[in-house]
Protein backbone atom coordinates (compact mmCIF):
# COMPACT_ATOMS: atom_id res chain seq x y z
CA UNK A 1 0.00 0.00 0.00
CA UNK A 2 2.51 2.57 0.96
CA UNK A 3 4.63 1.73 -2.58
CA UNK A 4 1.26 2.22 -4.13
CA UNK A 5 1.34 5.94 -2.19
CA UNK A 6 4.74 6.58 -3.52
CA UNK A 7 4.31 5.57 -7.05
CA UNK A 8 0.85 7.77 -7.62
CA UNK A 9 2.56 10.56 -5.65
CA UNK A 10 6.29 10.37 -7.96
CA UNK A 11 3.41 10.71 -10.98
CA UNK A 12 1.27 13.25 -9.72
CA UNK A 13 4.67 14.76 -9.86
CA UNK A 14 5.44 14.33 -13.16
CA UNK A 15 2.30 15.64 -14.44
CA UNK A 16 2.56 19.05 -12.24
CA UNK A 17 5.75 19.70 -13.90
CA UNK A 18 4.49 19.08 -17.02
CA UNK A 19 1.57 21.40 -15.84
CA UNK A 20 3.75 24.14 -15.25
CA UNK A 21 6.38 23.66 -18.26
CA UNK A 22 2.94 23.53 -20.61
CA UNK A 23 0.97 26.34 -19.13
CA UNK A 24 3.76 28.54 -17.23
CA UNK A 25 6.84 27.62 -18.93
CA UNK A 26 9.37 30.44 -20.61
CA UNK A 27 6.76 32.33 -22.91
CA UNK A 28 6.40 35.69 -23.17
CA UNK A 29 2.68 35.34 -23.38
CA UNK A 30 2.33 33.11 -20.39
CA UNK A 31 4.07 36.01 -18.14
CA UNK A 32 0.98 35.32 -15.48
CA UNK A 33 1.07 38.21 -13.91
CA UNK A 34 4.80 39.13 -13.40
CA UNK A 35 4.55 42.79 -11.87
CA UNK A 36 8.09 43.19 -12.17
CA UNK A 37 8.72 41.56 -15.27
CA UNK A 38 12.06 42.46 -16.09
CA UNK A 39 13.04 42.20 -12.61
CA UNK A 40 11.89 38.51 -11.56
CA UNK A 41 12.53 37.47 -15.10
CA UNK A 42 16.30 37.18 -14.60
CA UNK A 43 15.69 35.73 -11.77
CA UNK A 44 13.51 33.27 -13.00
CA UNK A 45 16.22 32.49 -15.63
CA UNK A 46 18.92 32.45 -12.76
CA UNK A 47 16.72 30.20 -10.31
CA UNK A 48 15.61 27.65 -13.23
CA UNK A 49 19.54 27.35 -14.41
CA UNK A 50 20.84 26.70 -10.38
CA UNK A 51 18.12 24.07 -10.97
CA UNK A 52 18.68 21.94 -13.93
CA UNK A 53 22.71 22.48 -12.56
CA UNK A 54 21.24 20.60 -9.72
CA UNK A 55 22.21 23.80 -7.01
CA UNK A 56 18.63 23.35 -5.24
CA UNK A 57 19.97 25.33 -2.30
CA UNK A 58 20.61 28.05 -4.48
CA UNK A 59 17.57 27.69 -6.88
CA UNK A 60 15.90 27.59 -3.24
CA UNK A 61 17.13 30.26 -2.33
CA UNK A 62 16.44 32.00 -5.60
CA UNK A 63 12.31 31.36 -5.96
CA UNK A 64 12.15 32.51 -2.06
CA UNK A 65 13.39 35.60 -3.15
CA UNK A 66 10.89 36.07 -6.04
CA UNK A 67 8.08 34.37 -4.71
CA UNK A 68 8.59 37.86 -1.61
CA UNK A 69 9.14 40.07 -4.21
CA UNK A 70 5.96 38.95 -6.38
CA UNK A 71 3.86 36.50 -4.61
CA UNK A 72 1.55 36.29 -7.81
CA UNK A 73 4.17 34.69 -9.88
CA UNK A 74 3.03 31.60 -10.20
CA UNK A 75 6.03 30.16 -12.18
CA UNK A 76 8.38 30.24 -9.20
CA UNK A 77 5.50 29.11 -6.42
CA UNK A 78 5.13 26.41 -8.74
CA UNK A 79 8.86 25.71 -9.38
CA UNK A 80 9.74 26.01 -6.12
CA UNK A 81 7.02 23.57 -4.88
CA UNK A 82 9.31 20.71 -7.24
CA UNK A 83 12.31 21.53 -5.37
CA UNK A 84 10.50 20.92 -2.15
CA UNK A 85 8.82 17.87 -4.05
CA UNK A 86 12.33 16.48 -5.17
CA UNK A 87 13.68 16.60 -1.73
CA UNK A 88 10.24 14.71 -0.26
CA UNK A 89 9.96 18.24 1.93
CA UNK A 90 6.29 17.12 1.50
CA UNK A 91 4.73 19.85 4.06
CA UNK A 92 6.13 22.67 2.12
CA UNK A 93 5.75 21.66 -1.00
CA UNK A 94 2.08 20.85 -0.29
CA UNK A 95 2.23 24.78 0.58
CA UNK A 96 3.94 26.16 -2.76
CA UNK A 97 1.76 24.28 -4.95
CA UNK A 98 -1.21 25.44 -2.93
CA UNK A 99 -0.18 29.24 -3.51
CA UNK A 100 -0.29 27.88 -7.23
CA UNK A 101 -3.75 26.48 -6.78
CA UNK A 102 -5.13 29.56 -4.85
CA UNK A 103 -3.77 31.77 -7.47
CA UNK A 104 -5.49 29.79 -10.44
CA UNK A 105 -8.43 30.10 -8.58
CA UNK A 106 -8.30 33.84 -8.79
CA UNK A 107 -7.99 33.15 -12.22
CA UNK A 108 -11.01 31.08 -12.68
CA UNK A 109 -8.54 28.36 -14.16
CA UNK A 110 -10.48 26.06 -12.14
CA UNK A 111 -8.95 22.47 -13.93
CA UNK A 112 -5.35 23.53 -13.25
CA UNK A 113 -6.69 24.14 -9.58
CA UNK A 114 -8.84 20.87 -9.18
CA UNK A 115 -5.82 19.14 -10.15
CA UNK A 116 -2.83 20.54 -7.81
CA UNK A 117 -5.54 20.97 -4.83
CA UNK A 118 -5.83 16.88 -5.42
CA UNK A 119 -1.90 16.58 -4.90
CA UNK A 120 -1.74 19.16 -2.12
CA UNK A 121 -4.39 17.37 -0.40
CA UNK A 122 -2.60 14.74 -0.39
CA UNK A 123 0.79 16.01 1.47
CA UNK A 124 -0.72 18.24 3.79
CA UNK A 125 -4.46 18.20 5.34
CA UNK A 126 -4.32 22.10 6.02
CA UNK A 127 -2.92 23.54 2.42
CA UNK A 128 -6.08 21.11 1.30
CA UNK A 129 -8.21 23.40 3.54
CA UNK A 130 -7.02 26.32 2.23
CA UNK A 131 -7.97 25.61 -0.81
CA UNK A 132 -10.93 24.46 0.07
CA UNK A 133 -12.06 27.51 1.58
CA UNK A 134 -11.07 29.47 -1.18
CA UNK A 135 -13.41 27.66 -3.47
CA UNK A 136 -16.11 28.49 -0.66
CA UNK A 137 -15.97 31.72 -0.93
CA UNK A 138 -16.09 31.88 -4.44
CA UNK A 139 -18.88 29.84 -4.44
CA UNK A 140 -20.43 31.57 -1.98
CA UNK A 141 -19.82 35.35 -3.93
CA UNK A 142 -21.10 33.65 -7.16
CA UNK A 143 -24.20 32.29 -5.73
CA UNK A 144 -24.70 36.07 -3.71
CA UNK A 145 -24.26 37.86 -7.10
CA UNK A 146 -26.79 35.89 -8.68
Amino acid sequence: MAMRNVLLVAAAFIVVMAVVLIFYGDDANHSMGMSHANETSESIDDARKAYWDRDLPKAERLYRIITKSDGSNIDAWGELGNIYYMQSRWKEAAGAYAEVALRLIDKKEMQQASFLHRLVSQMDPEQSARINQRLQNLNTNTESKE
